[in-house]
């Protein structure tokens, strides 16, 4: 039988809150304890709890040995009111992605169409935790399964997709796959999908491809709307950062293309 760290038994709901509340190495122990007793079924109970309580459901549903009935639970904490227990959630998600690719990648899929944005954005950061730079085979599913979600305006999913895991994630884990995926992308019309372009060459390891970088803002920076022109900026800005010999001689090249020199004089700025 389940005890709480006092050695009693874990009566109720509220017991294992509280067990979850106090941290430390117990609280991994009171994870594995609740999987191996039935992780769905102690799910269920705690997400009827307090926010403890659900980021313990969440927590225990990464180990389910049923991962559709473990998806279908999470979708519900990825939404929850609680900041901490959609965080948690997520973390699960991508857990169960990567120890079952096959079976949960098809039910995110269907994620991405949900009318609650805080689902369509457990679909990024699901797929950011799966990244694996072991599993190079994942990195074109992966990229495939945020694809339309490049085009969605929600701040939620705009934000972590990007900026984010984009920037963050994929393109230190699969720069190759990631930048010739962008490449793809690039031409698009959809202003929100060339900003996640953008947004993308603004993450750790952009500097490695500084010049096929600076090809694709050029591109880019023929856009003329605002909205894509200041991702390019703050992309070139990044850049710039880190690769400043490079970036400033390509800008400068462009003060004297009409079309090209206010986004290369703002640019130039943060150099």
């Amino acid at each position: 039988m389940l005890r709480t760290m006092s050695g009693e038994p874990a009566a109720d709901v509220e017991t294992l809150a509280e067990a979850w509340r106090r941290g430390g190495a117990a609280r991994q122990r009171l994870v594995v304890q609740l999987a191996e007793e039935g992780a769905v079924a102690w799910a269920d109970r705690l997400t009827a709890g307090p926010a403890e309580a659900r980021r313990l459901a969440a927590a225990v549903l990464a180990h389910a040995s049923q991962p559709d009935q473990a998806v279908d639970r999470l979708r519900t904490l990825a939404s929850d009111e609680d900041r901490f227990v959609r965080e948690t959630a997520v973390h699960a998600l991508g857990a169960l992605l990567a120890q079952r690719f096959a079976a949960v990648y098809p039910i995110l899929g269907t994620w991405r169409g949900d009318p609650d944005p805080l689902v369509r954005r457990a679909v990024v950061l699901a797929a950011a935790a799966a990244a694996d730079p072991v599993r190079l085979d994942w990195a074109g599913p992966l990229l495939k399964l945020l694809e339309p979600l490049l085009s969605d305006r929600t701040t939620e999913v705009r934000n972590a997709l990007g900026p984010g895991v984009l920037a963050h994630t994929f393109f230190p884990v699969y720069p190759d796959d990631t930048f010739e995926q962008l490449t793809y992308w690039s031409a698009s019309h959809d202003e929100q999908v060339l900003w996640h372009v953008a947004m993308a060459l603004t993450g750790p390891g952009v500097e490695a491809r500084a010049r096929k970088a600076l090809i694709l803002l050029r591109r880019l920076s023929l856009d003329e709307r605002r909205y894509v022109r200041g991702a390019v900026v703050r992309a070139l800005a990044r850049l710039g950062q880190a690769c400043p010999d490079p970036t400033a001689s390509e800008l400068r090249r462009w003060l004297d293309d009409e079309d090209r020199a206010s986004v290369a004089r703002e640019a130039l700025r943060y150099l």
